[in-house]
């Protein structure tokens, strides 16, 4: 037991130092916005974080094993002020919004709150003009977290705090079903694609509502993948209640509706299994849409977040240097995102096909369908990473794509300041804080290689 356990101790104690230091910066940058020494410990604990988890990975890893890093590493951030983006306020606002009456998906939170309301103060410059472009299931838990908490903002994040717990929870127990189905051991999933930074930067840490909406596609696809029609309905339930969340899991109608329809014996039965589906999730669609008074006005925000230019997006890329070049950036960025849907489209296609055909299974395919919609989509943001990312924790991967996903996560995971803000007028800060952060990830990484290096040839002589 001891040689099985002692590989993990060592990252998780750092994870656990990293994700306390995180979270005694970002406080101290709340309480003094100018300070660099401030940024860079949090850029530091983010960092440590990161190496924690990296070396977490390397190893075998029990499933009770990554549960205790998993909270180790998030406990600290639960009491840490919102991390990386300002995305909750914007959900405090709309939330008021719809207790007043108006509908948020027509009404930013600059015209249905007064001017003087704390929240509205807290929300970022250009989700204050924005209407919501989340669904309706999003609208009834923003009422009702608004109707608790009002304008107090401290009651309000913790309310969208608890529900990213549970959010976890949830993605939790839907990674050990689907890593067990696809014989990936547990352990492993878990820390890959629950206990990774991404999960706890901007689920735990940021309360994206990403968590939820991954909560309930991936468990919708867990219980409707057990076969029973009665399982189908239940899972397509929780997956349409997840695109209701936010558009993108639908997707995981179609993956279910495909699995169903391969796995039911007969033709007949087959088609039987996509109209359960269909109707299913229609009905749940009617039903919730009828409860939210502006359920039915939530498919004409939905592209709200494409309006803002985003630089992580390839499709953007053109447009950017169209415009250092003198060129037409506009033309740029509609061609390149054309270009974009066409063959995220075509890509969705053959991934449908291969499943249909049992070249591919329903949860990869929901992996590479999502993948495909965020690196070919017009807005791409490091929580997005997790559509295709938390499948793709649960089936069999090379080791090279493994690796590089690993990578991949490792450079979101740094690529956004731990504080939510526009340091277009103070960019040295920004450059001195990193400076300062990284240099200290990297002793403590030099370091902790080193220990690593001499337990292993200590282990290998006896």
């Amino acid at each position: 037991m001891g040689d099985r356990r002692r590989p993990v101790a060592a990252p998780s104690a750092l994870g656990a130092a990293g994700a306390v230091l995180l979270t005694a910066g970002a406080w101290a940058v709340v309480l003094r916005p100018g300070s660099t020494v401030a940024l860079g410990a949090a850029v530091a604990g983010t960092g440590l974080v990161v190496v924690a988890w990296v070396l977490l990975v390397r190893a075998p890893v029990l499933p009770v094993q990554a549960v205790r890093a998993l909270l180790a590493w998030a406990t600290p951030l639960l009491v840490a002020p919102p991390l990386f983006s300002r995305d909750v306020y914007s959900y405090l606002a709309q939330g008021m919004v719809a207790l007043g009456g108006a509908d948020p998906h027509r009404t930013g939170p600059a015209a249905g709150l007064p001017a003087g309301s704390p929240v509205l103060a807290r929300v970022d410059g250009y989700w204050r003009e924005t209407p919501s472009p989340y669904g309706p299931v999003t609208d009834l838990w923003q009422k009702a977290v608004a109707a608790v908490a009002g304008d107090g903002v401290v009651a309000g994040v913790a309310a969208y705090r608890l529900l990213a717990v549970v959010a976890v929870v949830g993605i939790g127990w839907a990674v050990l079903r689907l890593a067990r189905a696809h014989g990936i051991p547990p352990g492993t999933a878990l820390a890959w694609g629950v206990a990774n930074p991404l999960v706890l930067w901007h689920v735990v840490g940021g309360m994206h509502n990403d968590g939820p909406m991954l909560a309930l596609l991936l468990v919708g696809l867990a219980v409707g993948l057990r076969g029973p029609w009665a399982a189908l309905a239940a899972g397509a339930v929780l997956v349409v209640l997840g695109a209701l969340v936010k558009a993108p899991a639908a997707v995981g109608l179609v993956v279910l509706a495909v699995a169903a329809a391969r796995s039911a014996p007969g033709r007949t039965r087959g088609w039987g299994a996509v109209v359960l589906v269909a109707g299913v999730a229609a009905a749940v669609a009617v039903a919730v849409s009828a409860v939210d008074a502006g359920g039915g006005s939530w498919l004409g925000a939905v592209s709200a977040p494409g309006q803002l230019f985003s630089w992580m997006a390839p499709t953007n890329w053109a447009a950017a240097v169209a415009g250092v070049l003198g060129a037409d950036p506009a033309t740029a960025l509609t061609a390149t995102r054309t270009a974009g849907t066409v063959l995220a489209a075509l890509l969705a296609a053959g991934v449908l096909v291969a499943q249909a055909r049992g070249r591919t299974g329903a949860t990869t395919a929901l992996g590479l369908l999502l993948g495909a919609v965020v690196v070919l989509g017009p807005v791409l943001h490091p929580w997005y990473l997790l559509w295709a990312l938390t499948p793709l924790a649960c089936v069999p991967l090379p080791r090279r794509p493994r690796a590089a996903l690993t990578g991949v996560v490792a450079l979101f995971a740094v690529l956004v300041p731990p504080l939510a803000g526009d340091f277009s007028g103070r960019p040295m800060q920004l450059v001195a804080a990193y400076a300062g952060g990284l240099l200290v990830v990297a002793v403590v990484g030099a370091v902790t290689a080193g220990t690593r290096a001499r337990a292993r040839a200590a282990a290998g002589s006896c």
